[in-house]
């Protein structure tokens, strides 16, 4: 099923869902607009917006979506992910 060509509503509801799967804790919004896709993710108060264009959807094959998904969601939690500062002796 990987290599399947998907379209461009079933590419978004894929990286919808898996945007809300891995990013539980997280808000995710989608809007469309002409041939823009933009996904809104808002985890701990931090706002990050995914924007993908109707031709990319229609190039990429599942496999293709989940890596890409992948990567959004190590950024998003990297980003908000708590950090040690370390005090000067």
């Amino acid at each position: 099923m990987d290599a399947i060509a998907l379209g461009v509503e079933e590419a978004a509801c894929l990286i919808l869902e898996h945007l809300e799967r891995k990013l539980s804790d997280a808000e995710v919004d989608y809007e469309s607009f002409d041939d823009l896709h933009n996904f809104i993710i808002k985890q701990d108060g931090t706002r990050f917006r995914v924007q993908f264009t109707e031709q990319t959807l229609l190039r990429k094959n599942a496999h293709e979506i989940e890596k890409a998904v992948h990567e959004v969601v190590e950024r998003v939690l990297s980003a908000t992910s708590p950090r040690v500062l370390k005090r000067a002796a």
